[in-house]
């Protein structure tokens, strides 16, 4: 009789379980906001990236008013800290701008002017206490060369920046694949369309190529500039160049999959006091248009900085100038075939101005990395939303 009993109850109790509603947020929506203030100046988190395990978050701090990496490790589930780190190799300015993760290690790249002259520095620390396993620098000219991005495949580690080789008036892109183990060059590249500055800015990966965009000065206005690249040798595949405003036009980031390479950046279409988001969609073979789509939510500053897909959509993050010149987060999803706008969200946290710089997806949640402005300084921000 007990048991009879006993098997009832379980079967109400499986029935109300079943019938009991889970608050499940609606596209875009807010998971959890952290902060993160180490100095009393301006600090800064430029990239994101992330695995199973947490979010690791790069940038700059300016503790003791001397700029130096900083490098951060935070739950995915609540943004609580795991660990963090910084690095601070000179007296001098030391910004970390980019990130990539692996199994074996989280890779970090930027700059450091440890001899009064900025050079690439390169980073790999370990995913669960954030302690170094090697670095490298390369300081290809006498004038500063810096490190933007990073790309990670099975094969290498893929850095892309400028350096000033010819002179300080000319920069040029840099690409380098380095050794996943040791940090060493495995091959070396530099693209110069121009005679003044040409700086590559972002880069992605798949089995295909590895794919660099920024700008280049051709006649003396920057415009877009995307190359892919072989991932054995660095040798050229395809470049492509995209000039739609008589002004200055920047290609900040990029990211792939299996249909197309994404690209995002401004353009000054509608003048240089009015610079808009630039979202465009190119194909993996040749870089020729596959679509192209622009947002300008207000009449002055609008710029995206980062991209990331998860295959459900695109996600752009950047900042819109809409009350007036107080920029604030913004947030888009794209649609991958067509590039219409799924939904958008903005982030305001301050009454100054407050930028997001840096996107990445994993399981199901949207790491989102930037500033506000709180207290008279900058702090880190880290958003983790709904998709």
């Amino acid at each position: 009789m007990r048991k009879t009993i006993f098997t009832g109850l379980i079967v109400c109790l499986i029935s109300l379980i079943a019938i009991v509603p889970v608050a499940i947020g609606a596209p875009g929506d807010l998971v959890w906001t952290q902060a993160s203030n180490p100095s009393v100046s301006w600090d800064d988190a430029y990239a994101v990236a992330v695995d199973g395990t947490g979010a690791y978050i790069v940038g700059v701090d300016n503790y003791a008013g001397n700029p130096r990496w900083r490098i951060e490790k935070r739950s995915l589930t609540t943004g609580s800290s795991i660990w963090n780190q910084a690095s601070n190799p000179s007296t001098s300015w030391d910004e970390a701008y980019g990130v990539a993760v692996d199994g074996s290690g989280v890779y970090i790249v930027g700059h450091d002017a440890s001899l009064g002259n900025n050079r690439w520095r390169i980073e790999k620390r370990s995913l669960t206490t954030g302690s170094i396993i090697w670095t490298q620098t390369s300081n290809p000219s006498p004038y500063g060369d810096v490190a933007y991005g990073v790309a990670v495949d099975g094969t290498g580690l893929y850095i892309v920046g400028y350096d000033q080789y010819p002179g300080p008036d000319n920069r040029r892109w840099r690409i380098e694949k380095r050794s996943l183990t040791t940090g060493s060059v495995i091959w070396t590249q530099a693209s110069n369309p121009s005679s003044a500055m040409d700086e590559a800015l972002g880069v992605a990966v798949d089995a295909t190529g590895v794919y660099i965009v920024g700008y280049d000065n051709y006649l003396g206005i920057p415009r877009w500039r995307m190359e892919k690249r072989s991932l054995t040798t660095g040798t050229s595949i395809w470049t492509q160049t995209s000039n739609p405003s008589p002004g200055w036009d920047f290609a900040n980031a990029v990211t792939v999959d299996g249909t197309g390479v994404y690209i995002v950046g401004r353009d000054e279409y509608l003048g240089s006091d009015n610079p808009r988001w630039r979202i465009e969609k190119r194909s993996l073979t040749t870089g020729t248009s596959i679509w192209n789509t622009a947002s300008n939510p207000s009449t002055t500053w609008d710029e995206p900085l980062g991209v990331a897909t998860d295959g459900s959509g695109l996600y752009i993050v950047g900042f819109d100038e809409y009350p007036g010149t107080n920029s604030r987060w913004r947030i888009e999803k794209r649609n991958l075939t067509t590039g219409n706008n799924l939904w958008t969200k903005t982030s305001n946290p301050s009454s100054y101005s407050d930028e997001a710089y840096g996107v990445a997806t994993y399981g199901g949640g949207v790491y989102i990395v930037g500033y506000d402005s709180y207290s008279g300084g900058r702090r880190w921000r880290i958003e983790k939303r709904e998709p």
